[in-house]
């Protein structure tokens, strides 16, 4: 390269430290790349090439595309040569990135404004640096500069790096100081599969790692990495994203090894830099670490402020319960045009408008009280009428009974058989290639008329069972009064639902298939090979009709449309990746069923006992219709969950139409890019009246937002304050609210995903942030449940008792505070948990 213009010179080149000669994230690699740090080589494209090409552009208006210098890519076609040249086996593409002025600066960082390119040959190497450069107009960029104040005194200018690629393994950011506030002088740690794109980019939900200074991980939480950036990758490819296989997409990126490796890479850029907190960017390529970027940590992942709407807002726990991620925008966009005005999403959450339900409520409640209730934490034991409020309310009743009432009268003895109406219409939808995602929604949410039959109105009989919630209290308020010695407990434990509830005989079915693979002592030894990345390859070449293969295509039949979070569109349903199952089989294959004789048993001697301490026949009867009907609306409840979440399945299988049509048209370009769309600008992609580039900047701003609030726990109430709650006893004590009675002292196991479960013992403390029926299975593993979020009418709560299972709810920060290996016990009945060791 010694007759390379000046225009091109080595990374390493001491006149590269300068901003001004080659751009603020070039002059930190060079920095560097001098104090011995693993920077990958590479060349730079100087800020004097780009004044050439541009000598008399306007940061405010984008100059025309220019013909490159003949000289200069004479230059750039030496550099790459030599950086193939130096690249081990498959390494015959480079990176192309932006530097800025000003980028990766103290007090402007441009963070994903400009452009970088990966996987670029020869022959595109020209394109990839003019894009370079006129991404220093990209809209994005454009509007950072007018909203930062300081932008115009900052020399306009792009150099470009030219730089061998990495082909990482795993790869992620790293914090020297965490940015979220949750652990001070602690850094954060973020890794995926893959390049580290997908993760800037908000394409994956990584892995996030908390290290103290002396080197202990004080918190780990592993995400769901379902996609990486594709190997390899084309300019221009149309598939920018390989799916992750199942059994890696919940498996750490990185071992604790390379976490302390990357911890201390970036203590030692932060030492370079004077002690001033980095944020880095890493990778690992054959076990070797490499360092991409680094810059002073200007942005924040602490909680993103809301934009709160006026009023007061509290948010809606039945939802929340079920996974406390936010919502898609797609998802949200839908959903909004079926909720009744009592609400709306506020960051992906439904949120209660508190002063409108305070209206409607005919008590005299303090704030506090209301607000408790509607998080369902309980009634007040005594309640005055608002006699102001009644004719409001009596309104409001009397017309949700005309609006509803048809449908409370018939679904007080629906059959479950009759359920089944919906799976017919849901199938029938789902075929009909005429119909789009919105008409099917409105078909299946809405249905035809109030008098069809009741099993196609899934959704209403789904909120009628809710008033199960008022006659368990009811009974309980009957028990204290006529039976006051009698155990609180025996409550919960004659609640249960019926032999029918769906939810019992999923569980059962996973008991059958974790049986069967049992007898098969090759597979068997396939199933607990969790982490080997051939155990899909071995299972999907089983014979057809393999007894294993029978059961698990019978399981999907059935359970095929359910999966983790279910109610948001982008999540795949166990029919499309059905080794989300397997990985629960595995905690089957260490754990015999609990048989129903044996749960019919126990119901049966707590409803002795509980006859007994009621003594005369009349309240025993009373007793027992109220045990009844709850009974019978617990199981309701499950049961329509299990037929509407195929209305989801419908659903998020039109949006995948659609999206397949987009991609092959050019207007999408990676896939679940659809779920951050909006209905009206998936249409108008669809109709060409919007194009890729009109949203491209749009998408992506939304999944970094996405990601964002993912982080942590939506708030309870939005613009008002709830009384204090009690303070634990000591720092070991941690308390909660009890969904399931009992005491149980074992191991804690942290998991964050049901596809975890293999990890998850018999006798373990079951600790999750949530749970829904994806959960199920693993519940009768579990000596106890502790969650972040639920109520006593929770999915948690309900499958807890029905397997007589300690359940503890509302157990806040339990997945950060508690770590799998610790010893605890639970006392659910008195809602509290303490650490033994």
């Amino acid at each position: 390269m010694t007759d390379s213009p000046p225009w091109v010179a080595a990374l390493s080149d001491p006149a590269n430290t300068d901003a001004l000669t080659a751009g603020g994230k070039a002059a930190s690699l060079c920095k560097l790349m001098q104090e011995g740090l693993p920077v990958p080589p590479g060349f730079v494209i100087s800020i004097a090439a780009f004044q050439t090409h541009f000598p008399d552009c306007s940061p405010t208006e984008p100059p025309a595309v220019p013909v490159i210098d003949s000289q200069l890519m004479e230059a750039a076609y030496q550099a790459f040569d030599a950086l193939v040249g130096s690249a081990e086996e498959g390494g015959d593409k480079i990176v192309v990135r932006s530097s800025a002025v000003g980028e990766d600066g103290a007090e402007q960082s441009f963070a994903g404004q400009h452009a970088t390119y990966y996987y670029v040959a020869k022959d595109d190497l020209e394109q990839a640096v003019t894009r370079c450069w006129m991404s220093l107009w990209s809209p994005a960029a454009r509007s950072y500069r007018q909203e930062r104040p300081d932008a115009a005194s900052v020399p306009f200018g792009m150099a470009v790096i030219l730089q061998r690629m990495v082909q990482a393994e795993s790869s992620g950011v790293c914090f020297t100081q965490d940015p979220t506030g949750q652990f001070a002088d602690h850094a954060l740690v973020e890794a995926t599969w893959g390049l580290g794109a997908a993760l800037v980019d908000g394409r994956v939900s990584p892995d996030r790692f908390f290290m103290a200074k002396d080197g202990t991980i004080t918190s780990q939480r592993v995400g769901r990495k379902r996609f990486k950036v594709a190997e390899n990758l084309a300019n221009g490819s149309e598939h920018r994203l390989d799916h992750v296989p199942a059994q890696l997409q919940t498996r750490p990126a990185i071992d604790s090894e390379q976490l302390n490796a990357v911890v201390n890479l970036a203590r030692r850029a932060q030492d370079h830099y004077q002690g001033t907190p980095q944020d880095i960017e890493w990778a690992f390529q054959d076990g070797t670490l490499y360092l991409l970027q680094s810059r002073p940590v200007s942005t924040s992942l602490a909680t993103p402020s809301l934009d709160t709407p006026d009023g007061r807002w509290v948010l809606f726990k039945p939802l929340i319960e079920n996974f406390h991620e936010p919502l898609t925008p797609m998802s949200v966009d839908l959903f909004e045009r079926l909720l009744p005005p009592i609400g709306r999403f506020i960051t992906g959450r439904y949120y209660l408008d508190f002063d409108r339900m305070k209206l409607l409520m005919p008590f005299q409640l303090s704030d506090g009280q209301l607000a408790e209730m509607l998080l369902l934490r309980g009634i007040p034991s005594e309640i005055k009428v608002a006699w102001g409020r009644v004719p409001l309310a009596l309104g409001a009743l009397i017309t949700a009974y005309l609006c509803t009432g048809v449908t409370w009268h018939r679904t007080a003895r629906l059959k479950t058989t009759a359920l089944w109406r919906f799976a017919t219409l849901a199938e029938r939808v789902k075929q009909d290639p005429d119909m789009d995602a919105l008409r099917a929604l409105y078909t299946l949410a809405l249905g035809k008329h109030p008098l069809e039959p009741i099993g196609a109105r899934i959704f209403q009989a789904n909120i009628s069972a809710s008033r199960y919630f008022f006659l368990l209290d009811l009974l309980k308020r009957f028990l204290k009064k006529f039976a006051p010695g009698a155990d609180p407990n025996l409550t919960e434990q004659v609640c249960t639902g019926n032999d029918d509830m769906f939810s019992r005989q999923m569980v059962d079915s996973m008991h059958e298939l974790a049986e069967t693979a049992r007898s098969d002592p090759h597979l068997c030894a396939l199933l607990e090979a969790e982490h080997d990345p051939s155990t899909a390859r071995h299972l999907s070449e089983l014979p057809d009709d393999h007894p294993f293969c029978t059961a698990l295509d019978e399981f999907l039949a059935t359970f095929g449309h359910r999966c983790a979070k279910e109610i948001d569109l982008a999540t795949p349903r166990w029919r499309e990746d059905p080794l989300a199952v397997i990985a629960m089989v595995r905690t089957g294959l260490a754990e015999p069923s609990t048989g129903a004789t044996e749960r019919h048993g126990l119901r049966l001697a707590a409803l002795d006992e509980l006859h007994q301490a009621l003594g005369s026949r009349w309240k025993r009867w009373i007793a027992d219709r109220l045990i009844d009907r709850v009974r019978y609306y617990v199981t309701l409840r499950e049961n329509t969950r299990h037929f509407h979440s195929m209305a989801f399945d419908v659903l998020r299988a039109k949006l995948k139409q659609q999206e397949q049509m987009l991609l092959g048209m050019g207007k999408l370009k990676c896939q679940d890019d659809i779920f951050f769309l909006s209905w009206p600008e998936a249409r108008a992609l669809q109709e060409d009246s919007l194009q890729w580039s009109d949203l491209e900047e749009a998408v992506r701003a939304r999944r970094r937002t996405y990601n964002e609030q993912s982080r942590t726990a939506p708030p309870s109430t939005l613009n008002m304050t709830l009384p204090p709650q009690a303070e634990p006893s000591s720092s070991n004590h941690l308390l909660g609210s009890c969904a399931s009675p009992g005491l149980a002292e074992g191991t804690i196991r942290v998991l964050l995903d049901p596809a975890q479960g293999a990890e998850l013992q018999p006798g373990d403390i079951l600790v999750a942030p949530y749970t829904d029926p994806a959960w199920t299975p693993l519940f009768p593993t579990a000596a106890a449940v502790v969650v972040e979020v639920g109520s006593y009418l929770s999915h948690a709560g309900t499958v807890a008792r029905e397997y007589r299972i300690p359940c503890l709810v509302d157990v806040a920060n339990c997945t950060r505070d508690l770590r799998s290996g610790q010893r605890v016990r639970v006392n659910a009945t008195d809602g509290h948990l303490e650490v033994l060791e």
